[in-house]
């Protein structure tokens, strides 16, 4: 994944992610060609370790991965309109995607083994609700079911971050996407906005312009003497 220096998800935001259970997609090599299931992982730290299951039946689970897998880990995206920027009306723009995403990469390891299919199914349920729902199924019927599956766990070996939530665009812009974006109701990138690109859009612009205000001061120095500021004649 490409991943702009502007466009880093920042290391707690990525650590706060990986530490909910989450959907992604499960992607492994083999010989004949890229596999992808999207599967429910939660994080296990003790293993540092991404944990999920697969049905016993799925190829990917009976074919040997080449190399390590990735794990892909979603966590909110949307079309942004030109339309949305508060400048689009003094420069068109064009329109784009805005995301989260969370890639982990580490070695697979399956087992075939029952009892570790149903204590991963176990755990997820477990960070999901309260235990009375699989009590209510009985011990043996999760026994029995649990043949069906495969335990998953993914060491997390790598981690790599990226939102491309507009943190290159002037703050303007951003607060008029906030506006836009929270009319649909898309919360989670309304919070990243406020939080994570308008501070760091204002730093910026900001930056930007005392760099410009100094290189005009020079300019005018410059202009008046003949020759650049700090120069011996």
């Amino acid at each position: 994944m490409y991943v702009p220096r502007h466009f880093s998800l920042p290391q707690d935001y990525a650590t706060a992610l990986l530490s909910q259970v989450r959907v992604g997609n499960l992607v492994t090599a083999h010989e004949d060609g890229p596999a992808a299931t999207l599967v429910p992982f939660y994080l296990d730290e003790d293993r540092g370790a991404l944990i999920t299951h697969l049905v016993r039946n799925n190829p990917q689970a009976k074919q040997p991965a080449l190399g390590r897998a990735l794990v892909i880990l979603d966590e909110a995206d949307a079309y942004v309109s030109p339309h949305w920027y508060a400048t689009n009306a003094v420069k068109a723009n064009v329109p784009t995607w805005d995301y989260i995403t969370l890639h982990v990469r580490g070695p697979m390891r399956i087992s075939q083994d029952p009892r570790a299919a149903l204590e991963a199914a176990r755990e997820l349920t477990l960070r999901m609700e309260s235990a009375a729902t699989l009590d209510a199924v009985g011990q043996d019927n999760l026994e029995a079911m649990a043949r069906a599956i495969v335990a998953v766990e993914v060491e997390v070996e790598h981690i790599e971050g990226k939102a491309k939530m507009s943190q290159n665009r002037h703050p303007d812009d951003i607060r008029s996407l906030m506006e836009a974006l929270e009319e649909q109701g898309q919360t989670t990138m309304v919070d990243f906005l406020r939080d994570v690109s308008l501070p760091y859009a204002e730093q910026r612009f900001a930056t930007i312009e005392r760099l410009e205000g100094a290189r005009a001061a020079v300019s005018g120095i410059t202009s008046i003497t003949g020759r650049p500021s700090g120069r011996t004649p």
